[in-house]
């Protein structure tokens, strides 16, 4: 085994690095020596393993950010981009690497040095105490420990890394919600909760409308102010929202975030949901029977929702619909969202920012170089 065993060590010759090539060795071996290290059951150079990985994975995706500024990595294919003949840009497929490390580690590469560190010892504290992990995803780190009893573990929206419940919210999707169904019928927006935050894809844009906006989820994605199991939290100490807006988790779950959303808003309620959510006898008799939505607002066209991350070009064959009740009001005809939202709505600075983890805040962000302005706390 080639790799040095000390950390320390081999972390100060990945700064050596210059190459993207030197590098790629580098995360070979770390690579390399973490399964021989599972092999022998040797669990601390495991973890000495993985940190150095997440390391070099995070060096280069800093190289390949001064490459990218110098005029590398063109999309599409060489003979489509090489029109120069002084200047022959490198592509990815020179370097071996795929388009899926190349976002990761260019997102790794974006975070500032103390962020990386804490959300990479939260990554390496969680996989000591869980043996059967063998990565670190610093982009989406493991909840901490137990915040002022504001966290419970055992509830909605709690999920291993490879859960199917994460499903970031398209931000022109929510514009759609202000712009076409609440702003013509509801002048006063007031404030407004996101229970289940996620890394901030409705929240973010919540905050271009709302002048108070509060983020919670029982999961610590990194955005939210505080982690809140809002099923079975206590929310006597939370002052009531005028408005709950969300993307509830699936199934049971989300009949109990609906149920508890009408509970505590003291205004009104809007869910992201899908089409088939009307359905069903029992979820009559529990919410549609005596608290039937206010609005019901198809989308005529589908909104792409994908697993762990908003995709700008996603794609999708799943029927979507913001279901809106509001206190005291009379229930109105349905109506639809009508077509061209997805175009009309999406601002220019969305891919950068909403392709984040977390989302990128708009007063963090320097639209012109596409670069974060401010430190982001981890």
């Amino acid at each position: 085994m080639t790799l040095p065993l000390k950390y320390d060590t081999a972390r100060a010759a990945l700064a050596e690095c210059r190459r993207v090539d030197e590098v790629k060795d580098w995360i070979d071996k770390a690579s390399a020596l973490r399964e021989y290290a599972r092999r022998i059951k040797d669990r601390k150079m495991e973890l000495d393993a993985m940190a150095i990985r997440v390391d070099a994975k995070r060096h280069r995706g800093m190289l390949m950010l001064q490459l990218k500024a110098a005029g590398h990595f063109p999309e599409g294919r060489r003979s489509t981009v090489n029109r120069d003949e002084q200047f022959v840009p490198m592509m990815l497929e020179d370097y071996g690497i795929s388009r899926a490390e190349s976002h990761e580690e260019q997102q790794l590469a974006k975070l500032p040095e103390d962020s990386f560190e804490r959300l990479k010892a939260r990554c390496l504290a969680y996989a000591e105490e869980h043996p059967e992990k063998h990565s670190l995803n610093v982009l989406k780190p493991p909840p901490e420990g137990p915040i002022n009893g504001a966290r419970s573990l055992m509830g909605s929206r709690q999920e291993p890394d490879d859960s199917l419940d994460y499903f970031p919210t398209p931000p022109w999707a929510t514009r759609a919600l202000i712009e076409r169904v609440l702003r013509p019928h509801f002048v006063a927006l007031g404030s407004v909760w996101e229970p289940a935050c996620g890394e901030g894809h409705i929240a973010e844009v919540l905050r271009e409308y709302f002048g108070e906006v509060s983020s919670t989820d029982i999961h610590d994605y990194g955005y939210g102010y505080t982690t809140f199991n809002f099923i079975d939290g206590d929310a006597s100490g939370i002052p009531s929202p005028d408005w709950i807006i969300t993307n509830p988790p699936f199934k049971e779950k989300s009949e109990a975030f609906v149920l508890r959303s009408i509970e505590l808003a003291r205004v009104g309620v809007a869910m992201f949901l899908r089409l088939q959510w009307l359905e069903t006898v029992g979820r009559y008799e529990r919410i549609f029977r005596d608290s039937p939505p206010t609005i019901m607002a198809f989308f005529a066209e589908r909104v792409p929702l994908c697993k762990g991350e908003w995709k700008p070009d996603g794609d999708t064959a799943t029927a979507y619909m913001w279901l809106v009740w509001v206190k005291g009001t009379t229930p109105r005809a349905p109506f639809w969202i009508p077509p061209g939202q997805r175009e009309s709505l999406t601002r220019r600075d969305d891919a950068a920012r909403f392709t984040a983890h977390p989302v990128i805040r708009r007063e963090d962000f320097d639209p012109q170089t596409g670069e974060v302005t401010t430190e982001v706390v981890a």
